[in-house]
């Protein structure tokens, strides 16, 4: 057993230190890399939504589940840190303690890692392609009514 962890750690340090850097100017390639960097952590239903032409705030907001509030910090904390080691520097990080609702602010994008009750309450992927359309977001509930 302590042979398949140490193998484990082995695989994860190699792959943490072979990462390639991103330039924290394009948002296209930021946004790829925080796809991936939650595909690795094993987020559930990864969405992004491009929101750069109607949002003076960022460029992308992705949106993801993650199965546990500890789930959640995990992947808050990894997104961080890996997103760090590929040169993406003065990123903000909430609510990763809580475990419920996190938020990686790397600038050009955004992301939102949160349980699946918060997720399906605050239906936020509805939200941002409101933005993204140029639609008022009002609108999409009143048409749920």
């Amino acid at each position: 057993m302590i042979g398949k962890v140490k193998n484990f750690n082995m695989q994860e340090n190699t792959r943490s230190e072979n990462l390639s850097p991103v330039d924290p100017q394009d948002a296209k390639a930021l946004n790829q890399a925080c796809m991936e960097e939650l595909a690795n952590c094993k987020a559930l239903d990864i969405v992004s939504v491009n929101v750069g032409q109607n949002s003076s705030v960022t460029d992308y907001m992705i949106i993801c589940t993650g199965t546990s509030g500890r789930h959640v910090s995990a992947i808050a904390d990894r997104l961080h840190r890996d997103l760090s080691k590929r040169g993406i520097h003065g990123m903000r990080i909430s609510g990763e303690r809580e475990g419920i609702w996190a938020v990686v602010d790397a600038g050009s994008v955004i992301a939102h890692i949160l349980q699946s009750e918060a997720r399906d309450r605050y239906r936020l992927e509805d939200l941002y392609r409101c933005v993204a359309a140029g639609t008022d977001p009002r609108e999409l509930a009143e048409n749920d009514l």
